[in-house]
């Protein structure tokens, strides 16, 4: 009788542990961190909240740890909170670094990032990092459109720097066919000074006399934008190096990008002889003058003035000769009328 009221309190506890207990939010609960000092604890604990939260886990990606991670070492070396990319785009950069970002590219697809600065010590998860729980960053760890996640964690003066960058990857797996043309766009607001400073654009090399093409990475340089530049693929420069599916590249890393490809041919000198000239046999010809087309102006005709009588001195001497004859010839017949 003992036994059987043993076996029934058993039971009974059983029952209520049961009852009370859901095991589904028992394994669902976010690990409480004293310290997150590594990407591999954050990346956890934001898993831990989405099961906690009825969502899927996160995949770990290499272009979302590597675009975190360099975001994380960006805010470190520079003091700065910030999303910023000098020389690029979130966007650009991660489809530079072959992830097959989903959505419309143009408006930056579905993809986004949570950063954080302790300010001196590391922080602690406590379920939630402080700062990040505000609708727009705990969307970034809870929205079940990504199917992505990476994270990164660098110290600096500042204290620790945190990157959490959480994106949609196609249906396919594919790089979108628009990839390209965001790639090769020019970023607004992009500085020229800030791109050349950390992320270093890719220098075409051309072919040894062997025809091997290498190309040393450089600082921010990816598989994805080598191959657009050298017009090859991601596949051939990771069959030629021993790379297998990584996409993941090192500065200072040199790669064969081609094989079998042509120099540019030498440059023709312009040269500076001195030709002389070929003499010319001269045939004496008459020369021809062309008769002159005289223009004459029509003249302006002046009147000339009339000629006077009384400019004659004989003419006046002839009139007075006259008048005298004929006064005496007058007085004549008067004294003798007969």
């Amino acid at each position: 009788m003992r036994n059987k009221k043993q076996t029934w309190l058993i039971f009974c506890l059983i029952g209520a542990i049961c009852f009370f207990a859901d095991p589904q939010d028992v394994a669902a609960q976010p690990p409480l961190q004293q310290t997150v000092t590594t990407p591999n604890q954050l990346i956890d604990a934001v898993n831990s909240l989405r099961l906690a939260n009825g969502l899927s886990t996160l995949a770990v990606h290499s272009a979302l740890m590597q675009s975190a991670q360099s975001q994380a070492n960006y805010m470190a070396a520079t003091g700065a909170v910030t999303h910023e990319r000098p020389g690029t785009t979130y966007t650009q950069q991660l489809l530079g670094l072959g992830f097959p970002l989903a959505g419309n590219l143009s408006l930056g697809g579905f993809r986004s990032e949570n950063i954080l600065s302790s300010g001196g010590s590391p922080l602690a998860w406590n379920e939630i990092l402080v700062g990040w729980q505000d609708d727009l960053h705990m969307n970034t760890m809870l929205s079940p459109n990504y199917t992505h996640i990476g994270a990164g964690i660098a110290q600096g003066s500042g204290g620790y720097y945190y990157a959490v960058d959480a994106a949609a990857a196609t249906g396919s797996g594919q790089m979108p066919s628009e990839a390209s043309a965001i790639l090769t766009s020019m970023p607004k607001g992009s500085n020229a000074a800030g791109a050349s400073q950390y992320i270093v654009p890719v220098i075409i090399n051309t072919a040894l006399p062997s025809g091997d093409v290498y190309h040393q990475l450089q600082y921010g340089q990816t598989l994805w934008e080598i191959a657009i530049k050298y017009d090859t693929k991601i596949k051939s420069i990771q069959a030629l190096n021993n790379l297998g599916n990584n996409l993941v590249v090192q500065q200072g890393q040199k790669l064969l990008v081609k094989r079998g490809a042509t120099q540019p041919p030498p440059a023709t000198p312009t040269s500076t002889a001195f030709v002389a000239p070929t003499p010319i046999a001269l045939t004496p010809t008459a020369s021809v003058v062309a008769s002159p087309t005289l223009i004459v102006a029509s003249p302006t005709l002046t009147p000339a003035p009339a000629s006077s009588a009384t400019s004659s001195p004989l003419l006046v001497g002839l009139l007075i000769v006259a008048a005298f004859v004929g006064a005496g010839v007058a007085v004549w017949v008067i004294r003798d009328p007969e």
